[in-house]
């Protein structure tokens, strides 16, 4: 009777610029949920040098507290570019990007970690599917389900929340796919690769929860031509059959909603 094989090895990354209030809550769920199972990298990209001797000072107390490690740039910034320093410095089977605001459902990651185990290569956290939510639907994720929608008429790309960060990949995904997305799009370009490469996708529910401390710095006009880009990728690498009549459809929809949602957000202020 053949032995029962170690169970997978956990990496999770966590991006910060300059500092997260809420970094702590995120940390004692993932320990309540996981336990001491996960390796922690926290990633901080500092911005002025004032900051950086405050930084060290928490870096060092939640390393002494929670046993994770802290990474520190002061040269580079970028939420995809932090999550490639992660990875370079992690040593888990399965790495699993977190947001460090509390909007990432951390009772998620049993069941994404089941399906990897199971099989599968990348395993979304989708949150516009059956027992997935958004609590606080804001402009922004209006934008990022149709863009979701979109990207599933246009391509055969098999996840119905493309967009969202929080998602389980095996490490070989990061080793064989070269990225080059330096902002949030990463989680795109990931996916779209993958799913052109013939990796096995999967998805399992998940409630985003927008923060509630803190200011995020995803902004809609900036990110437009990064996630516009991974639209065409899909389209070209893993076109849908009907991809002649949707690609206009869906393109020109997400125009009239992105420009409705921006004039709504700035009557809002």
């Amino acid at each position: 009777m053949k032995a029962a094989p170690p169970p997978l090895s956990i990496s999770l990354i966590l991006p910060i610029l300059n500092h997260e209030p809420r970094l702590e809550e995120v940390l004692r769920h993932i320990e309540s949920v996981l336990g001491d199972r996960p390796e922690v990298i926290v990633v901080y990209d500092v911005t002025q040098p004032e900051l950086l001797e405050p930084v060290k000072a928490e870096q060092a107390d939640l390393e002494a507290r929670y046993g994770l490690r802290c990474l520190t740039r002061t040269d580079r910034r970028g939420f995809g570019s932090a999550l490639r320093a992660g990875f370079e410095a992690s040593r888990g089977d399965v790495i699993i990007p977190i947001m460090a605001d509390c909007s990432d459902d951390i009772p998620a990651i049993p069941r994404m970690l089941e399906r990897i185990e199971a099989g599968a290569d990348i395993v979304a956290g989708a949150r516009y599917i059956s027992g997935g939510a958004i609590v606080g639907d804001t402009p922004k994720q209006q934008i990022s389900r149709a863009y979701s929608k979109i990207a599933r008429m246009i391509s055969s790309v098999g996840c119905d929340d493309v967009s969202n960060s929080f998602r389980a990949y095996r490490r070989s995904v990061w080793e064989n796919i070269g990225n080059d997305a330096t902002s949030f799009d990463i989680s795109v370009e990931m996916t779209v690769k993958a799913a052109a490469r013939g990796y096995r996708l999967d998805q399992v529910p998940a409630v985003w929860t927008n923060r509630a401390a803190g200011q995020s710095q995803f902004s809609m006009v900036k990110e437009l031509p990064n996630y516009g880009r991974w639209l065409l990728y899909a389209a070209r690498h893993a076109p849908s059959r009907t991809l002649l009549v949707a690609a206009p459809v869906g393109l020109v929809s997400l125009a009239v909603l992105t420009v409705s949602c921006l004039r709504r957000a700035r009557r809002t202020g």
